[in-house]
């Protein structure tokens, strides 16, 4: 019956009224609705900003200024490591050791061995924490060498993706595609480099067709991260291997496309005689991973499964390393770091001046800093 009258009264509302016959109609409707879905998704959007566990960047740093805990400026605190530390210095319970603890664990990780907290006596408190903070480098990805190319920018070509930039320093003249794949940023803006072509003492790198560069300045710094380079490696996460320092030395060229069941060595006295796997070149652009060995039966000799096909080129001189798979997350004290990875000291000094911050009046804090163990 309902129905029935709903539809005598669609019958009786003028064409002119009528969505599915006026155009206009139809578009306001739309439009309508397009705007009430908008409407919808900034609110759910504005929501996740006023949390401290959903928050991020600018509006992360405003829900923290709302509780009187500012981000550092020091350095660039990520907004995982930030979340951390704004409950912990306004509304975590004010328990003098349980409250430095979570300070602590903020920026040297939950569990390192070498944060140790003592109460001494009752007005004082002994805390050993390392000589600078290796968990900020966890928030890191890829394999960044902290030798980074940096400069000026020179010109920037929104049309064609390129830009023009006069490198720091005579000794970091590049050769062609030296920064294939490295990443540039300036302030908040990064973009990938497609190629490089060199006019020295400046480079022209190239980005993708359509990559918006206009977030960068010309006439300010920027700096460029290799992100596959040897030397001081940041362990790579999302990786399906773990490198090794037991390596040796290629001592044939390998053509792409060949299966190679013996290979020649100039060294590889570093490699174990045993099963495993070895990575070709790690970190160069023709970097080859995840191949099998089956032995080294002499210090000239390496045997490569016989069904494998390289899909690179090698040639004389090139690093073999043993890989250990799955990748091995490194341990939090540090220990697993390469001697460069020994963190950052204003990160250290920061956490000591906020954890003097919120200790009570009257209360001695003895630091004992623990500094980097190197094992030649």
């Amino acid at each position: 019956m309902a129905l029935t009258k709903l539809s005598k009264m669609q019958r009786l509302i003028p064409s002119l009224y009528k969505p599915t016959v006026n155009p206009m109609i139809r578009g306001l409707l739309t439009s309508w609705a397009a705007e009430d879905d908008k409407i919808v998704q900034a609110a759910a959007d504005a929501k996740e900003q006023i949390f401290v566990q959903t928050a991020q960047l600018e509006f992360l740093d405003a829900v923290g200024s709302n509780v009187g805990v500012f981000r550092p400026t020091a350095f660039n605190l990520s907004d995982t490591l930030f979340r951390g530390l704004i409950p912990a210095l306004s509304f975590a319970p004010k328990q003098v050791v349980p409250t430095i603890r979570r300070v602590l664990e903020v920026f040297f990780g939950v569990g390192n061995p070498l944060v140790q907290i003592h109460e001494i006596r009752p007005n004082q408190i002994e805390i050993q924490i390392p000589s600078s903070v290796p968990s900020l480098r966890r928030d890191l990805r890829g394999s960044h060498h902290f030798h980074n190319y940096s400069g000026v920018i020179n010109s920037v070509d929104l049309v064609l993706s390129e830009m023009v930039v006069t490198l720091d320093g005579a000794t970091k003249l590049l050769q062609v595609d030296e920064l294939k794949g490295a990443v540039l940023g300036q302030k908040a803006t990064a973009r990938y480099v497609v190629s490089n072509t060199v006019n020295a003492p400046t480079a022209t790198l190239q980005f993708g067709a359509g990559v918006d560069l206009s977030g960068f300045v010309v006439g300010g710094r920027f700096n460029c991260a290799l992100p596959r380079y040897p030397g001081s490696f940041i362990p790579d996460p999302t990786a399906a291997f773990s490198l090794t320092s037991q390596r040796g030395v290629l001592g044939q060229t390998i053509s792409a496309g060949t299966i190679v069941p013996t290979v020649t060595m100039q060294d590889a006295s570093g490699i174990p005689n045993a099963n495993g796997f070895v990575v070709f070149n790690f970190g160069k652009s023709n970097q080859e991973a995840l191949i099998k060995y089956f032995g080294r039966p002499n210090n000239t000799t390496l045997f490569i499964d016989p069904v494998y096909t390289f899909t690179k080129a090698h040639a004389v001189g090139e690093l073999v390393n043993v890989i250990v798979t799955p990748y091995r997350k490194p341990r939090a004290n540090g220990a697993d770091h390469s001697v460069y990875l020994v963190g950052i000291t204003a990160a250290r000094l920061l956490a000591q001046q906020i954890v003097e911050s919120i200790t009570a009046a009257g209360i001695v804090i003895n630091w004992n800093i623990v500094g980097p163990k190197i094992d030649c």
